[in-house]
């Protein structure tokens, strides 16, 4: 080679060099921002990028875009949990399994929770397979509303008795306004063969299904509880060494209360396996528990036990209250809760739903669309409110509840209002009507000048009842030579005593002055002011004569 191409192929191969120490570098570079976008998630979100890597192998590639969720990458922030739900599928003994023969009878069971943990109340759970046909969950069985724990279930079996394999159980729910779900895989596996024996034989296990009413409390006889049934209904169901439903096998029912009886003492199983028995309650509140026991045999199971309300037929305590007794006839629309308590005989509260009647011979009692009231808690309320008919001559305003009782009978219980007027308050000498017309005049006596003198009044109406409750007393002297104190309260309290009277009022009045001359006459004022809303003030005059 000469010179002059020995210097071309040099100056080609330190070309080459070059480019390749570039591409090198640029490669470098581009693994370098690969490897830092993936740090900081930045290929999160499924918008990834892709970049040749040399390997051992060879060249590699990186997961092609969109194939990640973005679960945890970039900096965005991750959606908050509204709620979850538990799935779980139970044997025909009840024990959460993985699998059932194809003529096992099971259940499945989901827990819905909010995104606190609490359970949720009330929430549609629908249950639906989605590994296959192997399941039987029709429409009517594949929805559930959660109980009180937030638990939803419905009963699960085998499509076929031929059809076995794996599937997949799904449960979808809402929770504050979020579908969440949870699913679990079960296997259909093949029914054992028959065991050759009867049915009475065969039966391992007895177990309690159901109980309806779930919670188990059921109402007196008689009582009239919107919702509540005396009666309870039971379900059990008896199942061989493999689980499988036994069918013409039978059961016995016994109850261990008197005062609860038992309508079907027993019976034989269906093709489900199942034996039902129901218990009524009597009229005294109880305790009852319910045995099932295979005949002929020492196998048997018992229910929790079932609670009989208290007992409405001998309803013996009712008291009647309210906010406020003694009304102002001048504030229309103003109003006084009424509160009525009932327990029976044995001092047991009547049980929810239990309606009362409320009726009043003047005024309103209740409202448009509660004239009446049910029973919560032991007791229930309605306003008694001021309005047209009222009563003349400060008559009382009688308010009745009432209750029927499991024998037909009604008790009721009374509350008495007064209504009374501002307008005609007055000071008296006495509390009743029979100390005559209200004080226009007090004397006081120049002898005891600059001594305190002591006056007791009654403030009230003609009729002796007391001012509106809450209403408040004030007096004023008609100028600086009369001291006036009020030693009683300055606030007419709420009366409930009847017959009502008129409250007492304290008054001293120290005269000095020209207070202290004899024949001096000045006019005293009693205020008396109403609560509000209304306010309303009355004022009542009073001369204060001085005398020897």
């Amino acid at each position: 080679m000469d010179a002059a191409s020995s210097l071309k192929f040099m100056d080609r191969g330190e070309r080459l060099m070059r480019r390749g120490t570039a591409r090198a570098f640029i490669g470098a570079g581009m693994v370098v921002m690969a490897l830092a976008l993936g740090a900081c998630g930045g290929g999160g979100g499924g918008g990834g990028f892709a970049f040749p890597f040399p390997t051992g192998g060879g060249a590699g590639t990186q997961p092609a875009p969109g194939g990640s969720d973005g679960g945890g990458g970039g900096t965005g922030t991750a959606p908050v949990p509204k709620g979850t739900v538990t799935l779980d599928v139970q044997s025909g003994t009840g024990a959460s399994t993985g699998s059932l023969t194809a003529v096992e009878i099971g259940r499945v069971s989901a827990v819905v929770k909010d995104a606190a943990g609490a359970p949720v109340r009330g929430a549609v759970v629908r249950f639906t397979e989605t590994g296959g046909s192997l399941l039987n969950l029709p429409a009517a069985a594949g929805t559930a509303l959660t109980d009180d724990g937030g638990r939803a279930s419905a009963e699960l079996r085998a499509a076929l008795p031929t059809g076995l394999g794996a599937t997949v159980i799904t449960a979808t729910t809402s929770v504050g306004g979020t579908s969440v779900s949870a699913q679990k895989a079960v296997t259909i596996t093949a029914a054992p063969a028959a065991s050759g024996l009867s049915p009475q034989q065969a039966v391992t296990t007895i177990v309690l299904l159901d109980v309806n009413p779930p919670d188990r409390l059921i109402a007196s006889k008689g009582v009239a509880v919107d919702g509540r049934s005396d009666t309870a209904t039971l379900r059990f169901r008896l199942m061989d060494r493999n689980n499988t439903p036994v069918k013409g096998a039978l059961l016995n029912f016994s109850v261990d209360s008197a005062d609860v009886t038992l309508n079907v003492s027993g019976g034989t199983s269906g093709d489900d396996g199942v034996v039902t028995t129901s218990v009524s309650a009597g009229t005294k509140a109880a305790a009852a528990v319910v045995k099932a026991a295979l005949d002929g045999s020492s196998l048997a199971v018992q229910a929790d036990p079932l609670t009989v309300t208290a007992d409405a037929a001998r309803l013996a305590r009712v008291d009647a209250a309210a906010a406020v007794l003694n009304l102002n006839a001048r504030a229309g629309g103003s109003r006084s809760t009424v509160t009525v308590a009932m327990a029976d005989a044995n001092g047991n509260p009547l049980p929810d739903g239990v309606p009362v009647t409320f009726t009043a011979d003047f005024l309103a009692v209740g409202g448009a669309s509660r004239g009446n009231c049910v029973i919560s808690g032991g007791r229930c309320s309605v306003d008694l409110v001021v309005q047209a008919p009222s009563p003349a001559d400060e008559r009382f305003i009688r308010v009745v509840a009432s209750s029927r009782l499991g024998t037909g009978a009604v008790i009721s219980k009374a509350a008495q209002f007064s209504y009374n007027d501002p307008m005609q308050l007055g000071l008296y000498a006495g509390p009743t009507t029979a100390d005559g017309r209200s004080l226009s005049e007090l004397t006081i006596s120049a002898a005891q000048c600059n001594a305190a003198q002591a006056f007791v009044l009654y403030a009230g109406t003609p009729a002796a009842f007391p001012a509106p409750a809450g209403t408040t007393v004030a007096v004023r002297p008609p100028d600086a030579n009369l001291a006036t104190v009020l030693d009683s309260p300055s606030v007419i309290a709420d009366m409930a005593d009847v017959p009502r009277t008129r409250t007492r009022l304290d008054l001293r009045l120290t005269p000095t002055g020209r207070a202290c001359q004899v024949g001096y006459v000045q006019v005293l004022e009693a205020r008396f002011t109403t609560l509000a809303p209304d306010g309303f003030t009355y004022t009542v005059p009073i001369n204060v004569r001085t005398v020897p």
